[in-house]
């Protein structure tokens, strides 16, 4: 339990921290990314259900009412792609952010315990690889678990934990992708960071869960919560490593 206030502590401080290290610009980064992924998805979105209204008005000869019948499919489409993006969204945003979150986790440990760091060219690369080999490896995962866990939605009564369920593996792999970059300075191996993330999965679950919830605060959470999480879940490891809480 105290490693699970620590992470809502660390929450509660970290855009306070932000403050305090100058790192404000942060946000707009991860927020610009956010809003031109979903940008993307709206654009291709629209492009799509204009394309299936084309072939089904050519098939149905649709005349009547036109203009509303495309407005129903093309808003049908996007809802769908939209809802395609939120499932896809931590891949891709985690992904792209790579070498922001690195440099970022690097800074709040610099902030906090004094700790500097003089990585050549090839190391910090190598560090960026890695958050993006974990970041495709966890989602893969978080697939396979979350098919298994709609299977079970067929089964009467345990279809009503099922969205809890995958709420929380989304959280679980969502949070692992924000701490390794802390773990992979301290010389862990990947195997090493996966028992240490097995060790601490309830807090760092909600962790996850938390980052979870902000992003999808409209308009805002797309640009707080990258930063918010990488710089709260930082501290969180580091002080979890070091037993410092």
């Amino acid at each position: 339990m105290k490693r699970l206030k620590l992470v809502i502590d660390e929450y509660y401080k970290a855009s306070k921290l932000i403050k305090e290290m100058k790192l404000t610009w942060g946000y707009f980064l991860g927020g610009a990314i956010g809003v031109i992924i979903l940008s993307f998805f709206y654009w291709i979105s629209g492009f799509f259900g204009g394309w299936i209204f084309e072939k089904l008005s050519g098939i149905f000869k649709i005349q009547e009412h036109i203009f509303i019948i495309r407005w129903i499919i093309v808003f049908i489409v996007r809802s769908i792609m939209i809802g395609i993006y939120y499932f896809f969204f931590k891949a891709i945003l985690l992904t792209l952010l790579a070498p922001f979150f690195s440099y970022i986790s690097e800074k709040v440990e610099t902030e906090l315990y004094g700790t500097k760091y003089s990585f050549t060219f090839k190391e910090n690369l190598g560090f960026v690889l890695r958050g993006i080999k974990i970041a495709g490896k966890s989602f893969f995962k978080e697939i396979i678990a979350t098919v298994v866990v709609i299977l079970l939605s067929f089964i009467p009564i345990v279809n009503f934990v099922v969205p809890i369920l995958i709420f929380i593996i989304q959280s679980y792999f969502i949070s692992y992708n924000f701490v390794d970059y802390t773990l992979e300075r301290h010389n862990y191996s990947e195997k090493e960071s996966i028992e240490f993330m097995k060790e601490n999965r309830l807090a760092f679950t909600f962790g996850g869960g938390i980052f979870t919830f902000i992003y999808f605060i409209p308009l805002v959470g797309i640009v707080i919560a990258p930063l918010l999480a990488i710089v709260a879940l930082t501290s969180s490891t580091l002080k979890i490593i070091k037993r410092d809480y």
